[in-house]
């Protein structure tokens, strides 16, 4: 019996997967966990990783002005995966928006855009999207939006306090945000009215399914038909969406996955940042004189990724990496 793919890891113990969503890192914010996210990258290689939006806290950064070494880290070790085997395809959210004078662009394998639409390997179609457009709020107030994230700050500077005090009596992490959401009658409406409304915009691109972020609540469900996959955040819950090579996606709750933690010691989140990261190596600054920085046809359809073994056998429009 052939084992499948996906069931191999390399020689340097990685976990091989076809594609990983992530989304909502803020950073630029105290609560990014950098630190878990770059383990979690370290063991993890894909041909395909999306950044859903919100890596970069805009808001944050234009009010108060917060960057941590590591933030420097990630950005790097996510360049060199790009320099590599992975295409990393950049969307954007309600908070790192400045970036949606560069859609249609490419820097190198690194793509930014507004939307996707992702072919998995058994030929499921869906419609990767932050998922702003399907909050009201980002539509009616702005400022009441931004009021709303500076209330959620709040609420993980009390949590990260009271954890504190629950790792010292021996007790686990316990998200006081998520428990808000889950108990307020307004909140569950609207997470409910969310979802809904992107598997609705899901179905009007005729996909299978819709995979977002935004509300930083990870999810995999079914809404009339239609598949709906949330990849959560790194602010609180580390979790992550996966592709298997069969096209089965999974979503991982990382600091609870001791499979992909395991056996990595105490070593530095790369054993190549330090050299690979400024960008000396040979190799390297080969590719990037030779990397190219495009644009896509203003009349180009929506971005098309994962579907370059089927592109003789549909007629889909659209811009296709």
């Amino acid at each position: 019996m052939v084992a499948h793919p996906e069931l191999f890891t390399t020689e340097s113990g990685t976990k091989q997967y076809r594609s990983v969503w992530i989304s909502d890192i803020h950073l630029g914010t105290r609560h990014a966990q950098v630190d878990a996210l770059l383990e979690f990258l370290r063991v993890v290689d894909c041909k395909y990783l999306y950044l859903v939006g919100d890596f970069i806290d805009g808001w944050e950064l234009k009010s108060r002005w917060f960057w941590r070494d590591e933030y420097n880290t990630l950005i790097q070790k996510l360049l060199r995966k790009s320099r590599k085997q992975t295409k990393v395809i950049y969307i954007s959210g309600n908070h790192d928006e400045f970036i949606e004078q560069f859609f249609g662009m490419k820097f190198g394998s690194v793509t930014i855009a507004r939307e996707v639409m992702h072919t998995a390997a058994d030929g499921k179609k869906y419609l990767v999207i932050h998922g702003h457009q399907a909050d009201g709020l980002t539509h009616f107030n702005h400022l009441l939006e931004k009021l709303g994230s500076h209330l959620y700050n709040w609420i993980l500077d009390i949590n990260l306090w009271f954890n504190r005090v629950r790792r010292a009596l021996g007790f686990g992490y316990w998200s006081l945000a998520a428990y808000l959401k889950f108990k307020a009658k307004s909140a569950v409406k609207f997470v409910t009215e969310y979802e809904n409304t992107l598997a609705a915009m899901a179905r009007s691109h005729q996909a299978n399914g819709v995979i977002c972020g935004h509300i930083h609540r990870a999810e995999i469900k079914k809404i009339d038909g239609i598949d709906y996959l949330n990849c959560g955040d790194w602010v609180e819950s580390c979790t992550a969406l996966v592709e298997h090579f069969d096209g089965k996606i999974e979503l991982i709750h990382f600091h609870e996955t001791d499979v992909l933690r395991a056996g990595r010691g105490t070593r530095s989140h790369d054993a190549g940042d330090g050299r690979e990261g400024n960008g000396r190596g040979g190799g390297a600054s080969g590719r990037r004189r030779n990397a190219r920085r495009e644009r896509s046809p203003a009349s180009a359809g929506i971005l098309c990724v994962g579907d370059e073994d089927a592109r003789n056998a549909t007629a889909d429009v659209g811009v296709q990496i």
